[in-house]
């Protein structure tokens, strides 16, 4: 008897790291507008403390079982608000856990859920929708294993994301950014465009060497082009300014745009570390961020 082999394709998920507040929407909005772009699923987690579950009785207080449930169910209800957020064409889950910190928590969750990228929102010190990096986003920036997304102030899911543009330095090492790019953006309808950000001393005049910059852009753009199973334009970019933030700005920048940026050469093998340069992108971006470790696993598709 002929027997048929069927295969499973794995669908991409992200761990999205929902509280009940602006930013949490800010993070779900997010997730949204990645799922659609690559078709994938949202894990919307909540991370409560431990202690949370172990807090001790007090005279005339409820008794720690009765606590904990009641902090169980305010928490449940705050996730059902998080996946009222997301749109029927999107697949989302909800999930509450306990760790001894949010950023461990999610951790754990994208380690469970063999995530692709955990997304988190700006704090909300952020001016207008710039980013100011909270402690959270801070710690999972200086310790992911795999990407992270961050959710811009007052970010709004597009119906769909066209461009992605990836800010590449002239160094070595800029391979393993463009690897996570073609993963990711493999068999997608989208624009990429890679730019060089020149940072011009005004003080002393020295001019910008545009012909470098241009000359490494072709061949991240031979690299790129060659491999890339993408559907959409390809273009390259020398962006200057007397800072990194006047670079950022003097680029146009859609509302239909994300921006990836890869790991300060500091990190550890498949870790984040955040460098001075992408630190000083965001005080400027107005696009959603994807921070990519050092030598991520380019074999997940999304």
């Amino acid at each position: 008897m002929n027997t048929e082999e069927t295969s499973v394709t794995r669908v991409a998920n992200y761990v999205v790291a929902y509280e009940a507040t602006e930013r949490g929407n800010d993070t779900v909005e997010l997730g949204v507008a990645l799922a659609r772009l690559t078709r994938s699923e949202l894990r919307l987690c909540l991370v409560l403390p431990h202690h949370a579950s172990t807090v001790p009785a007090r005279v005339g207080a409820a008794s720690s079982p009765d606590y904990q449930a009641l902090l169980e169910e305010q928490a449940l209800e705050w996730l059902e608000q998080g996946r009222a957020r997301v749109p029927a064409d999107v697949v989302a889950t909800t999930h509450l856990l306990y760790a001894d910190s949010t950023t461990e928590g999610l951790l754990q969750a994208a380690a469970t859920f063999d995530s692709d990228r955990i997304v988190v929102g700006a704090s909300r010190r952020g001016l207008m929708n710039r980013f100011t990096i909270g402690s959270v986003a801070n710690a999972l920036l200086h310790s992911s294993s795999v990407p992270v997304a961050l959710a811009p102030r007052g970010y709004t899911a597009p119906e769909q994301l066209t461009r992605i543009t990836c800010a590449i330095g002239t160094r070595p090492g800029w391979t393993p950014l463009l690897d996570s790019l073609l993963a990711f953006s493999e068999g997608l309808t989208v624009d990429l465009r890679f730019v060089t950000l020149v940072e011009v001393d005004a003080g002393r005049g020295h001019p910008v060497d545009h012909a470098g910059s241009q000359a490494h852009l072709a061949s991240v753009l031979e690299y790129f082009s060659t491999r890339s199973r993408a559907h959409g334009e390809i273009t390259t970019e020398v962006a200057s300014g007397h800072s990194v933030e006047a670079a950022i700005e003097a680029l146009d920048w859609q509302k239909t745009e994300i921006a990836f940026v890869g790991s300060s050469r500091l990190a550890q093998p498949t870790t984040i570390f955040l460098g001075i340069t992408a630190h000083r992108m965001l005080h400027a971006l107005p696009v959603p961020l994807i921070v990519v470790p050092t030598g991520t696993d380019a074999r997940k598709p999304h």
